[in-house]
Parts: C-alpha cells; sequence; structure tokens
C-alpha cells in the first residue's frame, strides 16, 4: 500500500528563499534570546514605576473617599467632634465613619491598599495621611 511516502529516499530539509536552508542557526537563535533579554530589562522599571503610580492613585481615592466621609460625619452627627476626639487611634475614629463610605469595609486594615498606611487625623478637618511600604509619605 502507497501512502505517498517512499521510504527510498532519504529525508532533506527544504530550501527556502534562493534555495537556501530555511532556519535560525544556534548562534542566530542565542542572538535572539539575549536581545529580548535585554529589551525586556529595559522595560521592565517603566513597567515598574506605572505600577506603584496606579498603587499611589488607588489609595489617594480611597484617603479622598475617608476624607469625604469625615466631613459627612461632621455634619450629620451633633457630638461629632467629641466623638472624634475620644476615639483613640486611626481604627477608631474609622469605626465612627465607615458607613458614610460607598463600598467600605468595617474594618481601617481591610479597606486600606496592601502595602499602605492610612492615620487618621486629630480632628475631622484634619486630611488623612498616607503611607507606602517604605514609610514615605503619598501626597495628594
Amino acid at each position: 500500500m502507497n501512502c505517498g511516502f517512499s521510504s527510498s529516499k532519504s529525508a532533506r530539509p527544504r530550501p527556502g528563499f534562493f534555495g537556501k536552508v530555511a532556519g535560525l542557526s544556534i548562534v542566530e537563535a542565542v542572538g535572539m534570546v539575549i536581545l529580548a533579554g535585554v529589551l525586556a530589562g529595559m522595560a521592565y522599571p517603566a513597567i515598574s514605576g506605572l505600577r506603584q503610580s496606579g498603587l499611589n492613585q488607588q489609595a489617594i481615592g480611597i484617603a479622598q473617599a475617608i476624607n469625604q466621609a469625615q466631613q459627612t460625619y461632621n455634619l450629620r452627627v451633633a457630638s461629632a467632634e467629641t466623638n472624634w476626639e475620644a476615639a483613640s487611634g486611626s481604627a477608631a475614629k474609622y469605626q465612627l465613619i465607615w458607613q458614610y463610605i460607598p463600598y467600605a469595609s468595617s474594618s481601617i486594615s481591610g479597606y486600606t491598599p496592601s502595602g499602605f498606611t492610612l492615620t487618621l487625623g486629630s480632628t475631622l478637618n484634619t486630611k488623612v495621611t498616607i503611607a507606602d511600604t517604605g514609610g514615605n509619605a503619598v501626597s495628594y
């Protein structure tokens, strides 16, 4: 039964353009891998910077939402200033205002982006401060 294959002929590479054999030599392949590595190494700092910038923007958005919740709390609760000053620490102050933040978690640690710390001020008119993992302040 003949399936179109002849066992008497040896397998030869197909000729490419101008009769040359198509494919890459090992030197060309290694050169391409090295070139791809150099390009990836050059792109990493830019991509890392974009990622950090996005995380900073997320933290800023959350801090602004908390600032607005502080103002809403101050307008709606008669003893807001007294309650705020009596609360010890950011977690206790957050408990006073979290219901005024859309889609917020009931704890500040659940609402704070990973790698950041949010510190609520001593008064209701003090803006939230943001610090990243290195302790550097994020300004907004």
